[in-house]
């Protein structure tokens, strides 16, 4: 290799490269500390957005988990038990309806049978009559005569019995449906409003649901992209280390150079620390320029991403716009109307007990009708064959026993016909007993408790929902904060150079112009072979070779081959 300079060259003062050296050395040590402190800024940093996000995603986890759907179950069966409710409502006016119209005609039936039965009275005082005058003593006659008296006593006791019975339901059915009239419409429309506030809580859960779904969905996005930019940013960060290494190795040639005292092979290492100067300098304000750009968009983001977690966090957490806030107020809505509802349906609830109590003795009466039509029927039977027993003396009884079959057959259609509408009461009532029975689990405890179990639901979730905001509020700031300092690092001091370009400059200088070229070897080549040994780069080494005009040997490292060691890395 030979070294030719076109102009003379002025030897170096001692020092001088000590001094350069020196001067090289302040701005890496700089830039050492400043990006050191910008890697433990991003690493803060991402920490926090780290702890802010998962606090996020629990926000709207609470919206899409387990105690969401425990208070969207709560909910359902609150609209069951309402459903129920109304279902109750609507039976009770259905067998008022119907009892209503029973018991219409139990009052004509009910005087016949009271007039049938006080004819047997009369019916006894004949046959005492016939027995008395008959030419001769007819014992079963009087016999006969005597049955008439205890079993006329008997039924009209028991038609008695049964008429205070029946005038003792209608009254109290006339209550309870008075009753009903005054509450009935008030009830329908309380718990019509109860079920639209329901379903317009149930369609309300649907939408926190759906959105919880679509922020997850897209603040992984926005953390993914987060995430991705601190990952170019923390990789930019290397520029610092590579850029030490370089200037390291600049001083290094440097005091290699302090050792020789030949001009031409100082003037050499000149040129050489000067190119891999400006080299050096190049690369690092280009990596800079996208280190700036990078941390900048990651400020933005974040930036982006808190406003949309506190945006959220409002909207959730407020009193009156939000889902939650909105089933909160509806729940404390739907209390009320169910308080109301309870206070008027306790008293016909009382009032429905005491018609069923009173339709339950009214019914206890159904076998004396039964009693009422058999013994009729054996009575008329029995004095038709007395008739025909008695000579003469039967001519007077015949009248009685036909007057008897008259009013067996008279009241053999009532009877049926009570007995028939007695029957029927007792289905309206079972049927009515077994409804209320089977909405027991939908009464209004089970409604109160499903009611507060719904409120408390709401509350947990809120209480989370607050507590989460409440981290990302003291979280979110702080990473920003972190975030923004490593950016204002670089953006206000992007010129860690000019020490350096003014360094350059003079090394330039005190080289001179040498004309350099790669034509064998002479007294230069041992201090560029040990300058390409200090080289760890392929960046150095290309400098180097396109300054001697060397062609890289076949089996050179290649880019991304370089040396590494474990001092190399600082951050």
């Amino acid at each position: 290799m030979t070294l030719t300079a076109t102009t003379s060259l002025t030897p170096v003062a001692p020092g001088v490269h000590s001094a350069l050296a020196d001067r090289l050395a302040e701005p890496r040590k700089a830039i050492e500390r400043d990006f050191l402190q910008m890697g433990d800024k991003l690493i803060a940093c991402t920490r926090l957005l780290n702890e802010t996000s998962e606090a996020y995603d629990q926000m709207a986890g609470a919206l899409a988990g387990s105690d969401f759907q425990t208070l969207a179950d709560s909910l359902q069966r609150l609209s069951v038990f309402i459903e129920k409710m109304n279902q109750e409502r609507i039976a009770t006016e259905a067998f008022l309806e119907k009892f209503n119209e029973l018991t219409e005609e139990f009052p004509d039936r009910i005087s016949a049978l009271m007039r049938a039965v006080r004819m047997l009275r009369m019916f006894f005082v004949i046959s005492r009559s016939v027995a008395a005058t008959a030419s001769t003593p007819e014992n079963n006659l009087v016999q006969f005569s005597e049955q008439f008296s205890g079993l006329g006593s008997r039924l009209e006791n028991s038609m008695k019995s049964f008429d205070v019975a029946f005038v003792r339901m209608r009254d109290s059915l006339n209550a309870v449906s008075e009753m009903n009239a005054q509450f009935g419409a008030r009830h329908a429309e309380l718990l019509a409003e109860i079920s639209r506030e329901q379903k317009r809580n149930l369609e309300a859960m649907e939408q926190c649901r759906l959105w919880a779904k679509g922020r997850v969905s897209a603040h992984g996005e926005r953390n993914q992209r987060i995430n991705a930019r601190v990952s170019r940013a923390v990789s930019t960060l290397q520029v610092g280390d590579s850029t030490r290494q370089r200037v390291e190795h600049v001083e290094e040639i440097l005091q290699r150079v302090t050792k020789h005292d030949d001009p031409m092979t100082v003037s050499v290492g000149h040129s050489l620390t000067a190119a891999q100067l400006r080299g050096t300098i190049e690369d690092f304000d280009s990596e800079i320029e996208t280190l700036a750009t990078s941390l900048q968009d990651l400020v933005q983001d974040t930036r982006t991403m808190l406003d949309s977690a506190a945006a959220d966090s409002k909207t959730l957490l407020s009193s009156g716009d939000s889902a939650l806030g909105a089933i909160d107020s509806s729940l404390h809505q739907i209390s009320g109307m169910f308080a109301e509802y309870e206070r008027s349906n306790a008293a016909l609830t009382v009032a429905v007990d005491q018609l069923v109590d009173a339709i339950g003795k009214m019914l206890d009466h159904v076998s004396e009708f039964d009693d009422l039509r058999q013994n009729l029927r054996l009575l008329s039977l029995n004095a038709t064959l007395r008739s025909k027993a008695l000579d003469e003396d039967g001519r007077a009884f015949q009248q009685v026993a036909k007057e008897l079959r008259a009013l067996n057959d008279e009241t053999t259609v009532p009877v049926e016909e009570v007995m028939g509408k007695l029957k029927k009461s007792d289905g309206i009532l079972r049927g009515f007993l077994d409804a209320r029975t089977s909405g027991d689990e939908g009464g209004s405890e089970a409604m109160q408790s499903a009611l507060d179990a719904s409120r408390q639901g709401v509350a947990g979730i809120a209480s989370l929902l607050s507590e989460r905001a409440a981290f990302m509020s003291e979280t979110g700031p702080r990473a920003l904060a972190q975030l923004r300092d490593a950016a204002e690092t670089v953006t206000h001091r992007q010129d860690f150079c000019a020490a350096w370009r003014t360094i350059a400059d003079e090394l330039d200088a005190l080289a001179g112009e040498p004309e350099l070229h790669a034509a064998g070897a002479d007294h230069q080549a041992g201090l560029l072979g040990e300058i390409s040994k200090i080289y760890s780069m392929k960046a150095e080494r290309d400098i180097h070779n396109n300054l001697l005009g060397i062609v890289a040997k076949a089996g050179s490292p290649q880019d991304g081959e370089e040396e590494a060691t474990s001092d190399d890395i600082f951050f």
